[in-house]
């Protein structure tokens, strides 16, 4: 068999486990798959077309830097309404030929001329894709400057051996062929199809012809951003923030009201420079996470706090450690929420929430807290609402995601990148395809608070949350997860699953989870979501000291997030990837 029919052959076997995901993931009441298994490398997204695409770089010679950002572009076509091009993220690498994790904001900006009096009529509405609820916003008034571009361009430049023209070939291709619509991406489309529908431009790529939205079965494509990536694969990423392209952006932004610049758009390469990330100890790892404005410093509050107690005596999902587990959330939230901003604007405590004579008080407080609520136990008889009907739009909620790899020489990536919320702000620019952010609604309205806003600030992102767990000098472990603010509490525990309870990463994903409902506004939060996989008796009890559990979601839920992952065994050699069931995700090994 030549080349070109083992590629169709794999792509046709690709695309059969992408629908099949979508049917029945949410299905299974237990995990039933294997974790993902290579020597050379590994690439684990939320969509298996995604990784195939980061995974085919890997096997032409290219490094983990040309694979994520293959896989990256790539979620362009696969999971429009998540990421792209006009949205924003962060990245945390490791690179093996220097030693060092190195961490790349590309999160987002207000525009300078951002006005927030003519954002108090924009349209609002509650689809459940974006806030968990709250009222949010859409339209080019919402939009941050965009820096997923920058990011992919930077790492590339700096860390890459492959060019633009090269790693975006696979998104071209998906986003002029078409790709097939999973259920889950059914589900999906229904739940926001409202975003897109004000906007023209933006309806005529992401309804059907009869204004409908896409469902299972049917093909999506988006070739006028296929134009535009075969543009900037061609003249490079200036031609998106200072060319033609560019200057297509702005006209439209200025046209419908929006406050994204021309100037904007220029500062944004430089804007994009590596930094140190943060990094503490926990159970004899390193483990770094990207700084602020990135919220990734509430994952390592969390860790060390939980450091200080037994967690394994306690037993996975048992009753006490997950009080001890809500409590130690809960606190760290509080912290992120009031001190976490742009570090050009604010100043952030990072050493004093980290320290040990902090965690310690906190610790206390948790310890306290659940003394407290074990005393006072009322004995209740509650009713469990049954889990959702499939297609239910419940299930499935923010408009994130998250993609690792790893190649042959050790280096090591993860991003989590987004849109904000689904199709973003449901707009497109001119006819470039691209849809935009609504980021801007990720900013509090008060200047003075530490996410505020204001001209030039960078947004304070939950989605620089992610953690890399390394030992004698090497990663072992890469997490990260989309889920907005619930970002900050899966990633955590899916990396205590591996690191205190011993999982494989795979069943570390799909082990049942939890989060609190603690959107902006709702901090300290009141209730959590929880998924039923575990047990109804541990469930009453936490509900008997107090707890306000929403089991509504039922067995599996993707408000709880969509976490990929990637374990290194440096005895054998062997690279283990997994990927979370509860969207289109997988991971492949090579």
């Amino acid at each position: 068999m030549n080349k070109a029919k083992n590629k169709t052959a794999l792509l046709a076997i690709i695309l059969t486990c992408c629908l099949a995901a979508g049917a029945y993931s949410q299905a299974a009441k237990e995990n039933l798959r294997p974790a993902a298994v290579g020597k050379k490398g590994m690439v684990a997204t939320a969509h298996p077309l995604a990784s195939l695409a980061g995974q085919k770089i890997l096997a032409e010679g290219g490094n983990a830097i040309d694979a994520i950002v293959a896989a990256a572009a790539s979620l362009n076509a696969v999971e429009p309404f998540m990421s792209g091009t006009g949205g924003v993220g962060y990245m945390l690498f490791y690179s093996a030929k220097e030693k060092r994790t190195r961490s790349l904001v590309f999160g987002g900006w207000a525009p300078q001329n951002f006005d927030p009096e003519k954002v108090k009529d924009i349209t609002r509405f509650d689809d459940g894709a974006g806030h968990g609820g709250r009222m949010e916003g859409i339209g080019p008034r919402t939009v941050a400057v965009p820096g997923n571009l920058a990011g992919w361009d930077r790492a590339l430049k700096d860390y890459g051996t492959m060019p633009l023209s090269k790693v975006f070939e696979s998104a071209i291709q998906y986003l002029e062929e078409g790709v097939p619509v999973t259920e889950y991406d059914q589900s999906m489309w229904a739940g926001i199809v409202q975003r897109v529908a004000p906007h023209p431009e933006a309806a005529a790529i992401f309804l059907k012809k009869d204004k409908s939205p896409y469902k299972i079965g049917d093909v999506f494509s988006n070739k006028p951003l296929a134009q535009t990536m075969r543009r900037i694969a061609a003249e490079g990423a200036d031609v998106f923030y200072k060319g033609d392209i560019a200057r297509e952006i702005a006209a439209a932004f200025k046209k419908d009201g929006g406050f994204v610049s021309l100037e904007d758009l220029a500062s944004v390469p430089g804007k994009v420079q590596w930094t140190e990330p943060l990094s503490m100890q926990y159970h004899g790892y390193t483990v770094y996470n990207n700084p602020p404005p990135g919220m990734g410093l509430q994952q390592l509050e969390t860790l060390k706090i939980m450091e200080g107690f037994d967690v394994k005596k306690m037993g996975h999902n048992s009753v006490e450690y997950l009080a001890h587990l809500f409590e130690a959330i809960n606190l760290s939230r509080i912290d992120s929420d009031k001190y976490i901003g742009d570090p050009a604007f604010v100043e952030v405590p990072v050493k004093q929430l980290l320290s040990e004579e902090y965690i310690a008080k906190q610790r206390e407080k948790v310890a306290q807290k659940v003394k407290e609520r074990l005393a006072n136990r009322k004995k209740q008889t509650f009713v469990f609402p049954l889990a959702p009907e499939a297609g239910d739009d419940g299930r499935y909620r923010y408009a994130t995601t998250s993609l690792s790899a790893v190649d042959q020489w050790g280096n090591v990536v993860v991003i989590t990148q987004t849109l904000g919320g689904g199709f973003g702000s449901g707009y497109v620019a001119g006819k470039t395809g691209v849809a935009f952010n609504n980021a801007l609604e990720w900013m509090t309205v008060n200047p003075k608070a530490a996410n505020g806003f204001q001209p030039g600030k960078g947004v304070s992102w939950c989605i620089g949350g992610m953690m890399q767990f390394h030992k004698d000098g090497k990663p072992h472990l890469v997490v990260g997860s989309p889920g907005s603010f619930g970002i900050l509490q899966s990633v955590p525990q899916v990396a205590m699953n591996v690191i205190d309870f011993g999982m494989n990463i795979q069943d570390a994903i799909s082990a049942p989870r939890f989060r609190w409902k603690d959107e902006m506004g709702s901090v300290p939060a009141k209730e959590l979501f929880i998924e039923t996989r575990i047990p109804k008796e541990t469930l009453q009890k936490l509900r008997e000291m107090g707890y306000s559990l929403d089991t509504s979601l039922g067995d599996w839920t993707m408000t709880v997030g969509g976490a990929q992952g990637i374990v290194i065994d440096y005895g054998s050699g062997w690279i283990m990837g997994g990927a979370d069931p509860r969207r289109n995700g997988y991971a492949i090994g090579w």
